[in-house]
């Protein structure tokens, strides 16, 4: 709200005025209040560009929060891989590209055919304002979308996430110094304006920065830890008579579960059957074949106790396979332990 009147006052008091002089003050400050208008709905735009890549590369977009240098689009876990992260992060600036462009055309084309000087001046700065949106965000500081760009290169050339996480925003943190030292040396020597706008870029900069540096260090300790902290839950049972249309159901009520267990004659859990077996049927056909042909036994998967560590596992399973386990107790099976899940503990333990 502060910063909506902040600029509301700025472009009626000066940003109009002096592109369009001699018009009454009410059409500054009619115009002032659909400019703010607009820019918020600059940032909302700047965010879908991130959601509808986000949705198009399989991550769930789980809130929008508008803020003043662009928002943050909060999505349910990360990208599976750097490509995706890299476009994730591309498309808000991209999107601020598009729509600096547009208000820019649209500025162009009234003044061409000497339409109010007044919405003009307006398409000027609304063009402005998202060009300033698609730069800063493309600093190559974490957790800016330019620093996530930056840590998919890293990950890509690295392998791996957490180290390219702490130099991204290692780096971030050292811009973000530079970005406060000279938004002082601008406000002493040119705009106090300007300068307390680099100024808080650069402090939200530092802070965000510092966080994601500090989330992402070394935890060895993780290492210790019982499996029972990363396990998976199993959905409900089916029967072997359960059709793949069935199967199909209860895996998108469970978007975690790899695997779903499967009931004999006797009511005991003596099957399995995976998440990929879905696909190896027709759509057409899921609703009348039952899942019997695509069970895989039980028995066929190691078994790992609840209060093992991820250290002690590891060394029974190995790492950099692809394996599920099945957690078990003496009161039955618990969860499924899946290598993936392991890894990454041993990367955030490593990093």
């Amino acid at each position: 709200m502060l910063v909506g009147v902040l600029l509301a006052v700025s472009l009626a008091e000066v940003s109009l005025p002096t592109v369009a002089p001699r018009h009454p003050t009410s059409a500054y400050w009619f115009a002032a209040v659909i400019g703010v208008l607009a820019f918020f709905g600059s940032l909302v735009g700047h965010e879908l560009g991130h959601s509808y890549v986000a949705k198009r590369n399989g991550v769930h977009v789980v809130e929008i929060t508008l803020w003043l240098f662009g928002g943050v689009a909060k999505l349910e876990g990360d990208a599976d891989d750097p490509g995706a992260e890299f476009r994730i992060a591309a498309a808000g600036p991209a999107m601020s590209g598009v729509m600096a462009v547009a208000a820019g055309v649209a500025a162009w084309g009234i003044d061409r055919w000497d339409g109010s000087r007044v919405l003009v001046g307006l398409l000027i700065w609304l063009s402005a304002i998202n060009v300033v949106l698609a730069v800063s965000n493309l600093l190559p500081a974490f957790p800016l979308d330019g620093g996530r760009m930056l840590r998919a290169v890293l990950w890509r050339r690295s392998g791996r996430k957490r180290p390219a996480t702490r130099t991204a925003s290692l780096i971030g943190q050292v811009l973000a110094v530079v970005m406060v030292a000279a938004a002082v040396a601008v406000m002493v020597w040119s705009s106090v304006w300007s300068g307390v706008w680099i100024l808080a870029l650069g402090l939200f900069l530092l802070v965000a920065a510092r966080s994601e540096w500090s989330a992402s260090a070394a935890r060895p300790e993780l290492l210790t830890h019982p499996v029972s902290e990363f396990r998976r839950g199993l959905p409900r049972p089916l029967t072997s008579t359960s059709t793949v249309a069935e199967l199909e159901r209860v895996l998108v009520a469970n978007p975690h579960a790899v695997l779903v267990p499967v009931l004999d004659e006797r009511g005991a859990v003596s099957a399995l059957v995976t998440r990929d077996a879905v696909s190896r049927i027709p759509p057409a056909q899921r609703a009348v074949v039952p899942i019997r042909s695509l069970c895989e036994p039980l028995v066929g998967l190691p078994r790992v106790h609840p209060t093992e560590t991820v250290d002690e596992v590891v060394g029974r399973l190995g790492r950099g396979r692809s394996w599920w386990a099945l957690v078990v107790d003496g009161n039955g099976v618990e969860g499924v332990l899946c290598s993936d899940d392991v890894d990454a503990v041993l990367e955030a333990a490593t990093a």
